[in-house]
């Protein structure tokens, strides 16, 4: 059998052990089905596009469903500990940030900018950020169109989600900058680095880290082609590198 599936295969088996042995209620179980739901969706995404995913953010994603849907709802954890929901926020911006660093990488596949790699970091911060908002827009609108309470306090719970959001993304680009800059493994960063090198075929100029732009040879000024590597002399007209032509030369 493939070690490609057996990820997906276990998974599986774990899902229908957990159905029988704590399927106590049609509420337990759905919201079981709900968490190897979204533990499954990595491996399955990963056996149809053919990009791998680091096998212990499989378990991450399946840790983080039960945390949120089995303690937080249905043993009422998040009344039980108050700060369980504000520390989800906090786990889910950190991770959303190493995402958006990813999807920028994806710009040069994993190689060198033409700008500083901190313009990469603000644009993954702000990833994360877009994807926390879109969530309370989310809660909104599923209280006022179904009549659900997910905002309990209103606009109390709004703005503390938002700024636990903002705590996971500093940290969470902090922490890819320097993994992705040094080769340091400092979660979420370990992850991203886990998953830029197993997957080539997306991130084939990645190195083992991402150099700075000034330690590229040609400065950030030459571009990739390297076409104004030679730069341009005060007081002339032309460019280094640049023939002169006259009229009537050969």
């Amino acid at each position: 059998m493939s070690n490609r599936f057996r990820p997906v295969l276990a998974l599986i088996a774990m899902a229908v052990a957990a159905a029988f042995g704590l399927a106590i209620s049609t509420k337990v179980f759905g919201l079981l089905v709900v968490c190897f739901g979204f533990g499954l969706l990595l491996p399955l995404f990963s056996a149809v596009s053919g990009l791998q995913f680091p096998r212990r953010l499989v378990g991450w994603v399946t840790a983080y469903c039960f945390v949120a849907f089995l303690m937080g709802e249905f043993a009422d954890g998040y009344e039980a500990v108050p700060i369980l929901d504000i520390l989800l926020h906090v786990v889910s911006g950190s991770a959303l940030s190493a995402v958006g660093f990813g999807i920028v990488m994806l710009i040069t596949a994993g190689g060198a900018p033409r700008t500083q790699v901190w313009i990469l970091s603000i644009l993954a911060f702000g990833f994360s950020m877009m994807v926390g908002a879109m969530w309370e827009i989310l809660e909104f609108s599923l209280d006022q169109l179904f009549g659900l309470n997910t905002q309990a306090e209103g606009n109390m719970d709004t703005m503390t989600d938002i700024i636990a959001n903002l705590a996971g993304a500093v940290y969470g680009v902090i922490a890819c900058h320097v993994s992705v800059v040094s080769g340091r493994r400092i979660a979420p960063g370990g992850l991203l680095l886990d998953f830029v090198a197993r997957n080539p075929i997306i991130y084939g100029a990645w190195t083992g880290r991402l150099r700075r732009a000034q330690d590229v040879t040609g400065g950030p000024e030459a571009g990739l082609d390297r076409a104004f590597e030679g730069g341009w002399k005060s007081g002339s007209d032309e460019v280094a590198g640049e023939e002169e032509v006259r009229p009537g030369g050969a």
